[in-house]
């Protein structure tokens, strides 16, 4: 089960009086007019349906089983107060599924599932699949910026696929308990000109772990990523959501990539909550903008678990078994209440361009190879931070149960010894 999140209020004020259920299954039933299940519209008139027969404040009841290669464009949305609906309903089937012939052996090639068109606003889809299309649900850019807004996804799982959602010129949007799996090249993708964007329990997990499946991905494998494509991005928050396995071994270039959440260069206002970065080639937090809060967040088997180029502050944040940490270069970085364990290179290291200190405060180092490395350049300030290592055993921290394969959750990396130092979790 999915925890439920808090909906917004245009779909709690979606259902006005006079608002119409519409009914809609794989092939339909009775007479076809969408009135009950028992008369339920069939595939074929879906697009129809949300198009043309929908009125603001209705809602299409999207009965469970295979919709093969279906594909829904939706050009007109709902008005404010009243959000026009998409809801998937189990009604003994499972959810419905959207079932496409992707196929990662042509990553490129494939049909969009869902594809929103500029100026559609006010849309709540919900509780629907969707299994093999090059994108699952697409929202392109537009030169004028024909604004979508007030955008709600809430349990809209995606598999198979080179892009999960790839979404531009969409503001004041959420997506909550969303869960990507298997694609070849990203799970969301922010492409440009997106503002006021919160993301809620969502999970990008490249390859499930399935080392076949990870010598057949695409170059730069991410997880989460809010690009840097034309209009900036701006007003972003992460809360509980976590990017796994985002993985390419077959790569030949110098430097081998694929991170958790990518942060590119013109997006502003920036906030990870509880997130959790869990085994991606390079760098589980890839953060290329300035100011950046990271709060109760894990990083756990990455090569680096925290790459900041510019500014941040992390709270109450874990890296651990990977090889640096928080890797900087720029500046200036604060890190509290962290922890930082095993890691074969250094606690922190600093490149050419860290200019402007990394200061940690009240943190713990264990079990790392140094706490701090620079390439050429880079300060690092320790304040009251306990490092424990070979020399210093009596710094033990002695965590509940630290363990390699640990998952980000729960208080197994809790210190037992140190109580006002470095990572901890309240459950």
């Amino acid at each position: 089960m999915k925890a439920t999140a808090i909906l917004p209020i245009c779909l709690l004020l979606s259902r006005l009086v006079g608002a119409s259920d519409v009914y809609l299954t794989p092939i339909g039933a009775g007479n076809h007019d969408g009135t009950s299940w028992a008369n339920a519209f069939d595939q074929t008139a879906l697009g129809d349906v949300v198009n043309e027969k929908m009125q603001p404040g209705d809602r299409l009841l999207l009965g469970g089983g295979i919709y093969t290669n279906a594909q829904l464009t939706i050009s007109k949305g709902g008005t404010q107060g009243a959000a026009k609906t998409i809801a998937g309903v189990d009604r003994g089937e499972g959810l419905p599924v959207f079932a496409g012939s992707w196929s990662i052996e042509s990553p490129t090639k494939g049909a969009t599932a869902l594809r929103i068109e500029p100026g559609v606003s006010y849309l709540v889809v919900e509780a629907v699949r969707i299994k093999g299309y090059t994108v699952g649900v697409m929202a392109a850019a537009v030169e004028a910026r024909a604004s979508r807004a007030h955008l709600v996804f809430k349990d809209v799982d995606i598999e198979q696929m080179r892009h999960g959602f790839y979404l531009s010129d969409c503001d004041d949007t959420q997506l909550s308990g969303c869960d990507l799996s298997r694609y070849s090249k990203h799970g969301f993708r922010f492409d440009q000109g997106c503002d006021r964007v919160t993301l809620r329990q969502c999970s990008a997990d490249c390859s499930e772990g399935d080392a076949e499946w990870e010598k057949k991905t695409e170059l730069f494998p991410f997880g989460f990523t809010v690009n840097n494509g034309g209009a900036p991005n701006t007003a972003f928050v992460f809360e509980d959501c976590v990017a796994r396995n985002n993985v390419m071994p077959l790569q030949k270039g110098k430097y081998p990539n694929g991170d958790g959440f990518v942060i590119e260069g013109n997006t502003s206002d920036v906030a990870f909550v509880r997130c959790r970065a869990i085994r991606n080639q390079d760098g589980g937090f890839d953060l290329k903008v300035p100011d950046v809060q990271l709060r109760g967040c894990v990083a756990v088997g990455n090569s680096r678990g925290f790459r900041i180029w510019i500014s941040a502050t992390l709270t109450n944040c874990l890296v651990g078994w990977g090889s640096s940490g928080l890797w900087c270069n720029g500046g200036p970085v604060t890190a509290d209440r962290c922890t930082f364990h095993e890691l074969k290179d250094a606690a922190v290291l600093t490149d050419d361009g860290a200019t402007l200190p990394v200061t940690l405060a009240d943190c713990i180092i264990s079990g790392t190879a140094s706490p701090h490395r620079n390439t050429s350049r880079g300060q690092v300030v320790i304040n009251a931070t306990v490092v424990a290592d070979q020399a210093q055993p009596e710094h033990d921290p002695k965590y509940v149960h630290p363990d390699p394969a640990w998952d980000g959750l729960g208080g197994a990396m809790n210190s037992r010894t140190h109580a006002d130092k470095g990572y901890r979790n309240a459950e």
